[in-house]
This record gives C-alpha cells, structure tokens and sequence, in this order.
C-alpha cells in the first residue's frame, strides 16, 4: 500500500501545481503560437497565455500545417503563411487579458503594404499600452513606425532593425530608457540630439548603420558604446568628429568602409574597455589618443597596420592598459612596427596576438639586431598567446623577436596553431615556451 500511494503521489502533475509566474517564466522560452498551444494539458493551462508578461510574434518560426489548394503553386507559401500569421497575431492580442506586458517582439517582412500597415501598428500600440519594458521589432525598410515608440514612458530596453530613416520623429521622450539597438537605420544629427536629451538615464548604445548625417555624439549617461559602420556613402555622408561620453566604460568601434579619413576626437575619461576593428585604410583618425586611459585594449582586423603606422608618431603612452590584444597582424613582416608600439604598454600583464601571416609584397623583417629594436621595457608581462596558422614558414622568425624582446620580462609564451582561422578553436593545439 504504501508502495502504491508513493507512485500516486509521483504521478501527480508537479507542473501544474507551479504558482502562474513561475509557469509564465517556462512559457517564456517558447513562442507565442507554443505558449498559446499549451491550453490543450489541462484545465490549469486553459487561460494561462491570456496572461503572458512576454509575447514573441516571429513570421518565419510560425507553422502552419494547411496544404496549398490545386490552383495554388508554391509561390503562393509565402502569402498564406503571412496571412496565417496575421489572423494569429490579431486574435491573440484580442483574446488576451488587459494585463501588463514586459516583452513584446515581432518580426515579421511581407507584402499586402497598406493592411499589413495598419495592421502593424495596431499591434505595437496595443504593447505599448499595456506598460511595456521592453520592445524588439524588425520590421521592412519602408514601413513606419508609430510616434508612440519613441514617448513611451515605461519602455527599459529597446531594439529597432531595418527601419531605415526617422527623419519624421519629432518628440523623443523615453525617460526610463537604458538599453537602445538601432540598426540598418539612417540616422541624423537632429535625431541624435533629441535621442540624447530625451532619453536621460540611457547606458547601452548600439548602432549599427550605413548611411550616417551626424559628426557628434554627446551623452553624460552612455556607459557601454557599441558602433558598427559600413559606409554607403551619400549625398549627405558625414563623419562621425566627436565623441563626448565622460562617464563611457566600454567603447567598441567596427569600422567596414573604406571612406573613414577624417580625425576624431574622444572624450572618454572613465574608459576602461576599448575595441577597434577595422578592414580598410583608416587615414589619421587619433583615434588611439582619445583611448589612453582604457585597461583593456583590442585592437583588430586587416587594417591595423596602416592604423599603427599613422598613430604610432603621436602614439600616447598606455601606462593602465593591463590586457592588449593585436589580430590580422603579420608579426615577421611588421615586428619593428609591433615592437615600437609594444613599448607604449610599460604596464602590460597579458599579451595576445594573432599572427596573420604574410600578404602578397610584404617582406620578412631580418634579426633585431639588424632592425635595431629595442627591448620591451615593461616588467609586469606574464603572458603571451600568439595564435598563427600550421605551418607557416615565416612564424618561426617572429617567435625569435618575440623571445628577444621579451626576455627580461621572462614573460610565459603559449603558441596556438591553427589549420584555418575558420576552424572551430576546438581543433586547436599549443604549445608553451618558457
């Protein structure tokens, strides 16, 4: 008997006996149409999603089982499962209790323009005004958003993608604001003054853009500054000249066009973390003078090279950066260069470099006694990871810099070697120098 009601007791359903927040917090991790799916279990699950906090509304996750008519063909697909989606949409916001919401995301890109418009913003009005804190929307280029988006009081987080312009936005009153993703928008200078001023405690920034008509970006509050450019230049093309964040801790700035030349000026006094990336020439930017008090330094990407060469004169002296971080430089080719930089570091604990290898028409630098470099000054460096790729000849050359530069430090050299620098660093073996 008693053996009997211990397995009674284990098949009760544990789940359902969970209090409604904790059972919404599970449902959370499903979509909208699976969280709506689960009124099936039991009584308990009914009503449940007439209350989510979270709705995820996603036109490419949606399924539908219906199968296409004789008359139709497969091109037809895409239409009827827009058609699908919206009836979905618009009749679980109808069916849902007047509750607040924390999370509301739609993606969704399809035809039917004038309907789906309305449609749309019918839907994003309805999150706003259930006390929303967070909204993520990606949305087709040419569709516009409600004015609402941009005053509402209660919004935490939001994220914006393939909206292209807000060049009508005239009021920007997000007092509550801290985390902000723009991307694939063309942006201007009115917008992000009015950004800035009415979004007062605002900490993350990321933009992600290839038209910019704005030079400055100025904001007491921005902690974590995240910049991606790829430079479709128009008409109106405009270079960013100023950064002015005094109170900035993390800075990243991913540079994928050829049209930056210009000086920039920053004024990040409270840096800490600082990564740049950049595939193409980058004239005198200045860019590494306004990073002088980071702890932390990455620097990235084939360009930095030529970056190092036009700094390098003016280069200031990085007496807090404790990890630095150097990719996509061939260290047999540019040691002297590296060498030269390396001792603006006189406080550096860590060092880790990705060795590029050689490009077409550089040559090997011969030994240091030749290249008359000087020792690394700094000695606090523990550590040196180089990652290179298996079996390239000229490596061996730049370890032997490496070992020279270095010996005083009596710094610990880990090599990593690599087939491809796509492989999965999983496949990766190394190898200590001491």
């Amino acid at each position: 008997m008693k053996r009997a009601g211990k397995s009674r007791r284990d098949e009760r359903d544990r789940l359902s006996s969970l209090p409604d927040c904790l059972i919404h917090l599970i449902m959370s991790f499903l979509t909208t149409q699976q969280a709506v799916q689960t009124c099936v279990l039991s009584k308990r699950w009914n009503n449940l999603w007439t209350t989510l906090p979270s709705l995820d509304f996603d036109l490419w996750k949606f399924k539908f089982d219906e199968e296409l008519d004789d008359s139709e063909t497969e091109d037809s697909e895409p239409r009827r499962r827009f058609e699908k989606f919206r009836d979905f949409v618009s009749t679980t916001l109808l069916l849902r209790e007047a509750s607040d919401l924390h999370k509301f995301r739609l993606f969704c890109k399809m035809f039917d323009r004038h309907n789906y418009r309305i449609l749309m913003r019918s839907w994003i009005l309805y999150a706003l005004k259930h006390n929303l804190q967070v909204l993520d929307i990606d949305i087709r280029p040419e569709d516009s958003l409600p004015f609402g988006v941009f005053t509402c009081a209660s919004l935490v987080d939001v994220s914006l993608s393939s909206y292209t312009s807000v060049q009508t936005v005239e009021v920007i009153n997000l007092p509550c604001l801290r985390r902000l993703h723009l991307n694939h928008m063309k942006l201007n200078q009115d917008f992000i003054e009015k950004l800035f001023c009415g979004c007062p405690v605002l900490e993350f920034l990321h933009l992600e853009y290839y038209i910019g008509e704005f030079t400055a970006i100025n904001s007491p509050s921005l902690k974590y500054l995240e910049i991606k450019y790829y430079g479709l230049r128009g008409e109106t093309e405009k270079n960013i000249e100023l950064i002015n964040t005094p109170n900035l801790l993390s800075f990243r700035y991913s540079i994928y066009s050829n049209t930056i030349g210009h000086k920039i000026l920053l004024k990040m006094p409270s840096l800490t973390g600082a990564s740049i990336y950049s595939d193409y020439h980058i004239g005198k930017s200045n860019i590494l003078i306004g990073l002088s008090n980071v702890q932390n330094l990455k620097l990235r990407g084939r360009a930095i090279k030529g970056l190092l060469k036009n700094e390098l004169p003016n280069c200031p002296e990085f007496s807090n950066v404790k990890d630095l971080s150097l990719d996509d430089l061939c260290l047999s080719c540019n040691f002297s260069l590296f060498a030269s930089f390396l001792n603006h570091f006189p406080n550096l604990e860590k060092l880790s470099l990705q060795h590029a290898g050689c490009s077409f028409g550089e040559k090997v630098d011969g030994n240091r006694e030749s290249l008359k470099i000087a020792p690394f000054k700094g000695r606090r460096l523990e550590t040196v990871e180089v990652m290179f790729v298996r079996n390239d000849k000229c490596f061996p050359q730049a370890v032997k810099h490496l070992q020279d530069i270095t010996e005083k430090s009596k710094a610990q050299i880990n090599m990593i070697s690599v087939y491809d620098w796509d492989e999965d660093c999983s496949e990766e073996t190394s190898q200590e120098i001491n």
